[in-house]
């Protein structure tokens, strides 16, 4: 998709942080923007620096070129009410970001409450609400019959471990394998793909211990999330893609294909027939025989008190045996 003014983008969480610098940067290339957001004072103030950006592309308009809607994006009648507002006054739906996010307010280890105000809030913004809004982007895209880009805003820490917050570290993982399992909508022209930066400077960043970010190589800069941002966007080729952004490796997709290799299922067509075929399953593949060693006297030559003999494979394995496809040993026949 190319990026160009007349174009239309909503965004959730657009009043702090990626989603303000996404927001912010689409108005640097002329699109409309409605911000969405609970923040009600920040979410007008980005709306208003959109407006200001706008204006380079866009005189007289007839309707304002960014608005703002307050929104708990926890409430399905909140973002559905968004997206009708969206569509009411720019007639469609080209890119949607969904950048809401929170971290977990107490410690996993310590909460003992039933999770509605600490965990359960936490995933229900960070997962449940993104998928809520991917749903309705979709149908609104399918309505209008017009190709169009989501963009979840996920994190390095849904492809890694998080030990500092578990919860967010699974919500953001979720956000990860939902998006890529949506590759199919590429054939209605429809796209959606996954951002995972590491520590960016916004409000959560900044309550970061500093070692950490330290660890982490740094604040990452938020010119380089855009930018993965707007690869993700004007790549046609990238649908059901996850791009982990870190200060140490740049931008790379995830997984890399070789990791990729290990566990997919690829379909494979010919002139002569479309039937998928997969890769045979494991147990199809392993030998019906090997070769076994056996010691058969004591003796201090090793070659002289063993042979090789060849056995059928029987399954499942024993708890004390493992099958090698390939073996070169070094026995001290002393042992």
């Amino acid at each position: 998709m190319e990026l160009k003014p007349g174009l239309s983008a909503l965004i959730t969480g657009g009043a702090s942080g990626i989603g303000k610098a996404l927001s912010l940067a689409l108005a640097g290339k002329g699109l409309f923007v409605t911000i969405v957001d609970f923040a009600e004072e920040k979410g007008k103030e980005v709306a208003c620096l959109v407006e200001k950006e706008n204006s380079r592309f866009h005189e007289k308009l007839e309707f304002p070129s960014a608005i703002f809607v307050k929104c708990d994006v926890t409430n399905p009648r909140d973002i559905s009410l968004a997206f009708e507002k969206h569509v009411a006054t720019y007639g469609g739906l080209d890119v949607c970001i969904n950048s809401a996010g929170i971290n977990n307010p107490v410690p996993f280890q310590n909460d003992q409450s039933d999770g509605a105000k600490t965990w359960r809030h936490t995933i229900n913004v960070n997962l449940v609400a993104v998928i809520d809004c991917t749903r309705l982007a979709i149908k609104t895209m399918q309505a209008l019959q017009k190709p169009g880009v989501i963009i979840n805003t996920g994190s390095y820490t849904g492809l890694f471990p998080f030990f500092l917050d578990p919860i967010y570290s699974g919500s953001k993982g979720g956000v990860v394998l939902f998006t890529r399992s949506l590759t199919p909508y590429k054939r209605e022209g429809i796209r959606v793909n996954v951002l995972c930066p590491e520590v960016v400077r916004t409000e959560m960043g900044e309550k970061l211990d500093p070692k950490y970010v330290s660890l982490m190589g740094g604040f990452l800069p938020m010119e380089l999330v855009v930018k993965g941002a707007f690869e993700l966007i004007t790549d046609e080729s990238r649908a059901g893609s996850c791009l982990w952004i870190s200060n140490r490796r740049g931008m790379v997709y995830w997984p890399i294909p070789s990791e990729e290799a290990k566990y997919s299922l690829r379909s494979s067509t010919s002139s002569r027939s479309n039937k998928i075929s997969f890769q045979a399953p494991l147990s199809s593949q392993l030998p019906q025989n090997f070769k076994k060693l056996v010691v058969h006297t004591w003796s201090q030559n090793f070659r002289d008190a063993t042979h090789i003999i060849s056995a059928p494979l029987r399954l499942p394995l024993e708890s004390d045996q493992v099958l090698l496809k390939v073996i070169y040993a070094g026995v001290n026949a002393g042992d």
